[in-house]
């Protein structure tokens, strides 16, 4: 038994060993992005990069935002007056859908108590439900309460809709003041199923909804006798939830956006 046992956990250490690299995840659409690459020697700059996954070879772009980005449906006036009303004081972080027919937006709930003791030390921290709502006649779509807190989740600080709008991503607080950045979960808000996908910062879906960028924490790197914050941009692919780094090596990624056109 005990040679068994031994034969099968080498088998697994020797398969590890020998296990072919996760293959690259291939995007559709051109990702634009404001980057500063470090120099030993002499003064580093900004430069705007452009590359499309899997290749990696990152050239300079002149494409500009307001080019790239897709227009979002703005909700009527009506509408945004009848949300506005509906969160009121008691919910936050009020967040359109990209068609301007739903919003979502956190909120109290006198019946479920905050964690005791305070692990804030705020009282404007605890939210544990997220709503859907359709404003053209205040009807309540979902209400999904938020994960519990601990690992991975603090309290809420983001919410971004998916294109096809079937999927949110909520970003829950966490890092430090220096290295801000947000704990990620998608929630199928019809479902109600979450699935934590990694932390980091201004998340932005592919206009098909089928992968996520964001720059990682920030943190600081040797560079020769100095330290430098560094922020790489990765990307999230929606369905595995496998992730890849797109700007290895010592540099901060500042802005970025997906191009489609």
């Amino acid at each position: 038994m005990m040679h068994q046992w031994l034969f099968s956990g080498l088998f697994v250490w020797s398969s590890a060993l020998t296990a072919e690299p996760a293959a690259p995840i291939h995007s559709v659409f051109k990702i634009v992005y404001g980057v500063r690459i470090y120099e030993t020697v002499g003064s580093s700059h900004e430069q705007w990069r452009e590359m499309i996954p899997p290749d990696l070879r990152n050239t300079p772009s002149t494409e500009t935002k307001e080019r790239c980005t897709n227009d979002l449906v703005m909700p009527s006036v009506e509408n945004k007056n009848k949300a506005e009303r509906l969160v009121g004081q008691h919910g936050k972080l009020l967040t359109w859908s990209g068609d301007g027919t739903m919003f979502a937006y956190v909120d109290r709930n006198p019946s479920i108590p905050p964690p005791k003791p305070n692990p804030w030390g705020c009282d404007d921290c605890f939210y544990p439900e997220l709503k859907v709502v359709r404003p053209s006649d205040a009807g309540l779509l979902a209400t999904i309460r938020l994960p519990e807190f601990g690992d991975h989740w603090n309290y809420p600080a983001d919410i971004v809709w998916s294109p096809d709008e079937l999927t949110i991503l909520v970003g829950g607080e966490a890092g430090s003041s220096g290295s801000h950045y947000s704990d990620y979960w998608l929630v199928d808000w019809m479902s109600k199923e979450w699935r934590y996908v990694g932390g980091g910062n201004s998340a932005k879906w592919s206009p098909d909804g089928s992968e996520i960028i964001w720059t990682t924490p920030r943190r600081l790197e040797p560079l020769g006798k100095l330290q430098v914050w560094v922020a790489n941009l990765a990307l999230l692919d929606v369905r595995t939830l496998r992730q890849q780094m797109l700007t290895p090596g010592t540099s901060i990624v500042s802005e970025f956006y997906w191009c489609a056109k």
